[in-house]
């Protein structure tokens, strides 16, 4: 099949780390028999996703599916993430307080990243960096931190946006097709909100800090950016 397809001699052959001693092996004696050849150039070989069973009771079996975490509320992305914090060539812990962490970073990058225009061109430097990463070895994980030191500079925003978007090509995280659900704020919240800007406009810091408090106790998160702050709700919004 594979000579039938990629040809006798290919570049790149995947598989888990419990096929190099035997299947693996038994591939490359094949082909040189058969062909003449080693098969492939670079043998990638991914170390094996354990799962924390004692925090898996819920689980309808013994193993997890991607329906198993949409059926929990978690987008099936962040289970994407969360395998880009670890390399290929080591083992990643599953567990739901791992899988909770990279939802709430996905939803941080996908919520920062919606809120800068598009138009702009990407970093160089930047990108360089991404791809010095992402040909040594696959160093996802490094990738990733430069993603984030990337959303934290202080290059303008139509930038940050558009080399994201480049980094995203090979990130996988669709972060240009997120779109954030449109919100009915309630006239009494948006009243407040709009007091806490004026007291930001005025620098009255002591009042802003408070509105913000009564807002969160309300059930909506304030969140201050270079164009203004923005509401959203928490889980005790109505």
């Amino acid at each position: 099949m594979s000579a039938k397809y990629l040809s006798p001699w290919f570049d790149i052959h995947c598989g888990g780390e419990d096929h190099i001693s035997v299947h693996h092996s038994n591939e490359i004696a094949q082909t040189q028999a058969c062909h003449g050849t080693r098969l492939a150039n670079f043998w990638m070989h991914g170390h094996f996703l354990t799962l924390d069973l004692a925090k898996m009771s819920k689980s309808a079996g013994d193993f997890v599916r991607l329906q198993t975490l949409i059926d929990r509320g978690i987008d099936p992305l962040a289970y994407r993430y969360l395998c880009l914090t670890a390399h290929y060539r080591s083992s990643l812990r599953f567990n739901h307080e791992a899988l909770d962490a990279a939802q709430s970073a996905l939803d941080r990058l996908r919520k920062t990243c919606s809120s800068w225009p598009a138009g702009g061109r990407a970093d160089e430097r930047f990108e360089a960096r991404f791809n010095a990463e992402v040909n040594q070895d696959l160093n996802l994980p490094r990738a990733l931190a430069v993603l984030w030191e990337l959303v934290k500079s202080d290059l303008p925003d139509a930038t940050r946006r558009a080399t994201v978007d480049r980094f995203d090509s090979v990130l996988g995280l669709r972060l240009g097709e997120w779109q954030t659900n449109k919100v009915d704020i309630p006239a009494d919240i948006a009243a407040l909100a709009e007091k806490r800007e004026k007291a930001r406009a005025d620098k009255n810091w002591a009042q802003a800090d408070r509105l913000r408090e009564v807002l969160k106790a309300a059930g909506w998160q304030v969140e201050d950016s270079a164009s203004g702050q923005r509401l959203s709700p928490t889980d005790r919004a109505p």
